[in-house]
């Protein structure tokens, strides 16, 4: 069985989630620390562009996007029960909204002036103009994450009484085990809770901080560190590919933000149902196998 391999980067929240979810999965992985802003030329070999955090590495395939990825680590344990048959619909409704409205709400409250001046990316002003053109690039487009503060904040504690209430019934948001709904929603409230001069909007509600410190316990699972050189190293070595394609060469792009398309040829079936799959070549890796969730990314032809 191929080895788990994360891309990602100590402060992202999406990468939060999967950390989280390979600790209660029971799942060992090793972990690449990548730059929090472009360039990465140790991780664009393997996904052509695509530039969200994080990206799971198995062999010569990749995978984008925390709902999928999410998705295939379930597979490896399916004993956890993570998208439970009876509440399928419910929890991958529930961690959809949290991966896209919840967290522009949070992003928002994050990113307000009183958290900013301790934040290292923001003490020094040519780090700060160097985060802010990158996330400029990054929404290049589309209406990104943005939200106005008063907006947010008045969804967010909206929504935190609603927690709070409902898990005063439940340890977890869906009845008595985590699903994917429950790490969808930890990873966007972490984004708040790891900023000191925030985490006091936390801290009333009771039921929704004892919840979040269960999920948070889980841990990260056991985890070695690979760099970037590992990685591709790992990659190239794997057996070359037996894939049909469909000759069609096509670009996947997701629909809100991060509009960088990737280019490739469309796979003739898929081994993920729930994905846009497809063969790319790079110079150094050869032939890679990349995929994307059908839901919040679109396939045009080229």
């Amino acid at each position: 069985m191929e080895k788990l391999i994360l891309h990602q980067y100590a402060g992202s929240p999406f990468s939060e989630k999967i950390r989280a979810l390979l600790g209660y999965l029971d799942l060992p992985s090793a972990q690449v620390e990548i730059p929090v802003i472009m360039p990465r030329p140790l991780l664009m070999p393997l996904t052509g562009g695509y530039r969200r955090t994080p990206v799971l590495q198995m062999g010569r395939e990749v995978f984008c996007d925390t709902a999928l990825i999410a998705k295939v680590l379930a597979r490896r344990a399916p004993e956890k029960a993570l998208f439970p048959e009876n509440l399928l619909a419910a929890a991958e409704h529930l961690a959809y909204w949290a991966d896209t409205f919840l967290f522009k709400v949070v992003v928002a409250v994050a990113f307000q002036p009183k958290a900013l001046a301790d934040n290292p990316l923001f003490t020094d002003e040519a780090a700060a103009a160097a985060f802010m053109a990158d996330r400029a690039a990054f929404a290049a487009g589309s209406s990104g994450l943005q939200m106005p503060l008063e907006e947010a904040l008045n969804h967010f504690d909206l929504w935190l009484e609603a927690f709070n209430h409902q898990l005063k019934r439940s340890d977890f948001l869906l009845g008595s085990q985590p699903t994917i709904a429950d790490f969808s929603v930890y990873h966007c409230l972490w984004f708040i809770a790891e900023r000191p001069e925030l985490v006091s909007d936390l801290v009333g509600y009771t039921e929704v901080m004892a919840w979040f410190d269960r999920i948070r316990a889980y841990g990260h699972g056991v985890v070695e560190s690979m760099s970037g050189e590992e990685a591709l190293a790992i990659a190239a070595a794997a057996p070359a590919l037996d894939q049909q394609t469909l000759g069609k060469s096509v670009t996947v792009v997701p629909i809100d933000y991060g509009l960088q398309p990737v280019r490739g040829t469309e796979v003739k079936v898929s081994s993920l149902p729930e994905a846009f799959s497809l063969v790319r070549s790079d110079e150094e890796v050869g032939d890679l196998l990349v995929h994307f969730p059908r839901m919040g990314f679109r396939m045009d032809p080229i």
